[in-house]
């Protein structure tokens, strides 16, 4: 990892995911969402060609997966994102990527 200081902090897990999207052709904007006590919150807006991410990146050792993939199912289902939204977690093994529908989560293939 980049001696940065923003892969130093708790924040790791979502400019981790910024840089993979800029990457692959996204524009990015991280979205800071401590004040309102929502969780889990959305941390990164991203677009592409008129495809608009709204994405709640974590990392393993942060709270429930399950928890926070029923609540972001909630959010959907309250039509409160205008584009697709994902869920990105940091694993031991590797990262895994969600869609978020009402009814649950759908894996999606990592971006290349």
């Amino acid at each position: 990892m980049p001696e940065i200081p923003d892969y130093r902090t708790r924040r790791t897990a979502e400019y981790i995911v910024r840089d993979l999207l800029v990457r692959s052709g996204y524009e990015v904007i991280r979205v800071a969402q401590s004040h309102t006590h929502e969780s889990p919150g959305i941390n990164l807006v991203a677009w592409k060609d008129g495809n608009v991410l709204f994405i709640c990146a974590r990392s393993s050792r942060r709270g429930s997966v399950a928890s926070d993939i029923h609540a972001l199912c909630r959010n959907v289902g309250r039509c409160r994102y205008p584009g697709n939204l994902e869920y990105w977690i940091k694993h031991r093994a590797g990262w895994a990527r969600y869609l978020i529908r009402v009814g649950g989560a759908v894996p999606l293939p990592m971006l290349s």
